[in-house]
């Protein structure tokens, strides 16, 4: 999201509150929960999404659609060539996140793969034929503990002095692998939910051809097996981040679980992995000012048992994030 200056009002507030918790919760039931009317609360909803202070998007379950290959991979570059290059390796398949940083790293991307077969092909034949690229370090996530998108309540809990996350919204929720059984049905009803996550079942229910009883149990079939989640991004630049980090841990190994749930318990750190290669723990971490990340370096992450090492990288520049997994050639498959 572009950085801008928006102010947010105590009825904003409650909204992007409300959203971060539910983000297909219905006008009528919003209205309700803020003690207004729902025309009111539509308009401004809709002006929050207008503006892009939130976004609403179906977040797909990546295990469901066959992904079991997660890598995190860092680029180095020809200094001259590192925006060029970084949206080059945002048009290849399996890339959903690419960032400019700054670190050890000159671009750092995030990659799904149904196969270690799938990532080798990747880096040999996708990032390889990619010129300007001088290396490339690959961190393989085994398990991913924390994956938050409540970024205005860790905004808050932050400002409270709550050192025990935010305690709200299932923030701590995290996808599981599924053996759930999904038909072209369900790979329509989750590709359309991508595209809008707020649309009517009714309007589902017209682009998949079936009638709005059998789309509506379908799509709640989805939901309630955590084959999908409809979340609420808000931006985070509105709350009042202004610095995103990624930090790579070491840790004693007989401490790497205290270490894991420790991390997720901080409301400024908003994903928290066990990874292969040169770290134990990789954390995805956003603060207001630089003295705030000092401060979370030396006190939080120094308060924890086991941590012998950290090696922090500075997001400069989000160059592309997509949570659409579902590519059209998947459906294809059949």
């Amino acid at each position: 999201m572009e950085g801008f200056e928006y102010k947010l009002d105590d009825l904003d507030l409650k909204i992007l509150r409300e959203m971060e918790g539910n983000g297909r919760q219905s006008v009528s039931d919003l209205a309700r929960t803020l003690g207004t009317s729902r025309a009111h609360a539509s308009r401004r909803l809709q002006r929050l999404l207008d503006r892009r202070v939130t976004r609403i998007a179906a977040f797909t379950n990546p295990y469901v659609l066959g992904y079991r290959v997660f890598a995190l991979i860092g680029i180095r570059v020809v200094p001259s060539e590192i925006h060029i290059t970084a949206d080059r390796v945002g048009t290849l398949a399996n890339v959903h996140l690419v960032a400019i940083t700054a670190g050890r790293n000159d671009i750092l991307i995030w990659t799904m793969f149904r196969s270690q077969a799938e990532l080798s092909f990747f880096l040999g034949r996708g990032l390889g034929t990619i010129p300007g690229i001088t290396s490339v370090e690959t961190m393989i996530i085994l398990q991913t503990r924390k994956m938050s998108f409540s970024y205005l309540m860790a905004a808050e809990a932050e400002s409270k002095g709550n050192r025990g996350g935010t305690g709200e919204g299932g923030s701590h929720s995290v996808f599981q692998g599924s053996e759930v059984d999904i038909d072209q049905s369900d790979l329509r009803i989750l590709k359309e939910m991508e595209t809008d996550g707020r649309q009517s079942v009714s309007d589902l229910a017209k682009k998949i051809g079936a009638s709005r009883a059998y789309t509506g149990n379908k799509l709640q079939r989805l939901l309630d097996r955590q084959c999908t989640r409809i979340v609420a991004f808000t931006n985070p630049l509105v709350v009042g981040y202004r610095m995103f980090a990624m930090i790579g841990i070491k840790v004693t190994p007989g401490q790497l679980d205290t270490a894991v749930e420790k991390l997720s318990a901080l409301p400024n750190v908003h994903v928290v992995m066990r990874a292969t290669g040169r770290y134990d723990i990789i954390t995805w971490t956003m603060f207001r000012t630089p003295p705030d990340l000092s401060n979370f370096l030396v006190k939080d992450l120094g308060s924890i048992h086991g941590i012998t090492s950290t090696e922090t990288t500075i997001g400069l520049e989000l160059r592309k994030m997509s949570l659409q997994y579902l590519a059209s050639s998947y459906l294809d498959k059949g």
